[in-house]
């Protein structure tokens, strides 16, 4: 589903290149759930911005759902991105203003779904992170473990082939990350695909795959044999 293949990033200033990515490897095959850690300045924001087409590369190669990514200008980018990944973040990015229907309704419209199939699209994702009866109410009015979980169902609600999730729990508590994280279980079992970057070395064992990064390079550790021997 996703190839990277010598991946380079190099952030050029008047006088001083920055190598965020340096021979950066990685395949994620379609039901996996990777989880990627790493410090802070590693490359791991860096990846996930170009694996979600945010960003574009130096050199290597990139194939996404077996289309070479390097051949698209920035309209193919963007249609891609529109059609096939779904995005969660830190921060919910929730409009306060609109009730959960309609921030679910957003993606939606952007991406031209008739009001029949928009009203199904947002009822059948709002059920499914379990907030069906909430859909009136307003982001100020949810914990935060509950506006994640409207970002989770926005995200849901154009079928992605993968999700795309930064820091999914990092402004929640243990309690509400716990659930955030087994909803995010529950719908990789469900057959979408999941790559998470996260600070928490706990739930990034929840994963069925750990990439970790460090220094622009990705390092693929064996959960079964890091849990054999915790």
């Amino acid at each position: 589903m996703l190839e990277m293949k010598n991946i380079n990033k190099i952030f050029q200033t008047a006088d001083v290149q920055t190598h965020a990515l340096r021979d950066f490897n990685l395949t994620v095959n379609e039901g996996d759930f990777v989880s990627v850690t790493g410090p802070s300045g590693s490359g791991k924001t860096t990846f996930l911005n170009i694996a979600g087409l945010l960003e574009t590369y130096t050199s290597g190669d990139f194939y996404l759902d077996g289309q070479n990514v390097g051949m698209l200008n920035d309209s193919g980018r963007s249609k891609m991105r529109n059609q096939k990944i779904g995005f969660v973040f830190q921060g919910f990015n929730l409009i306060p203003d609109l009730n959960l229907f309609y921030n679910v309704d957003v993606p939606l419209r952007y991406r031209g779904f008739n009001a029949k199939e928009r009203k199904q699209r947002i009822e059948e994702n709002l059920a499914r992170v379990g907030l069906a009866s909430r859909m009136k109410h307003v982001p100020s009015q949810l914990s935060g473990g509950q506006q994640q979980r409207v970002a989770i169902a926005r995200a849901l609600a154009t079928d992605p082939r993968f999700l795309l999730a930064d820091e999914p729990t990092g402004n929640l508590d243990s309690e509400m990350a716990d659930g955030v994280m087994s909803l995010l279980e529950d719908i990789n079992k469900q057959g979408t695909t999941i790559i998470m970057v996260t600070h928490d070395p706990e739930l990034a064992l929840r994963a069925s795959r750990r990439i970790q990064v460090k220094d622009g390079r990705v390092s693929e550790l064996d959960i079964v044999a890091e849990k054999a021997l915790a």
